[in-house]
């Protein structure tokens, strides 16, 4: 697994949420070679990801999320060439996916995630993509990719998972 972001890994719930996001892993689809936790959404979580998208701590659609990855990807290597420094692989994106999406939705969920191994997670919430769009975004469409692309956004998500109303 990927190193924590740091303000996370300084909370003492940072075990736990290590814990969490190794649990009840599933492949993405039946074919599939990435594992992804599976998790309730919970109340808690809801009213974690409301916060954020609130304050524009996520972006909708897996096709956006892939055009954001691959540009900031893009980004990173170039820094990476002219510096001669690799960077380090840690968390910084989180990729949150319904549980209805086609087996090629998770075909191409899987492909973002180990083209951007080094920075990137998901997971699978228990939740229907109507669902998961009417309780998030203010348009209410449905949402069966949800990313979380802000550092600081992804903080306060991870240590959203390890609070006891989840």
């Amino acid at each position: 697994m990927l190193k924590l972001p740091k303000g996370v890994i300084a909370d003492p719930r940072s075990a736990e949420i290590e814990k969490i996001l190794q649990s009840n892993e599933k492949n993405l689809w039946p074919g599939g070679a990435v594992k992804v936790p599976q998790l309730p959404f919970s109340e808690g979580i809801q009213q974690t990801l409301k916060a954020l998208s609130l304050n524009s701590g996520i972006k909708q659609g897996l096709e956006s999320a892939a055009k954001l990855l691959d540009r900031e990807g893009h980004g990173l290597r170039a820094l990476e060439q002219k510096t001669g420094k690799a960077q380090n692989e840690r968390l910084s994106r989180f990729l949150i996916l319904a549980n209805d999406g086609s087996e090629r939705f998770y075909r191409d969920a899987e492909s973002l995630l180990l083209r951007h191994g080094d920075r990137l997670l998901g997971c699978t919430f228990d939740v229907a993509s109507d669902v998961l769009g009417t309780v998030l975004l203010p348009h209410k469409k449905a949402a069966k990719a949800l990313l979380i692309d802000d550092r600081k956004a992804l903080e306060i998500f991870l240590l959203g998972l390890a609070t006891p109303a989840n």
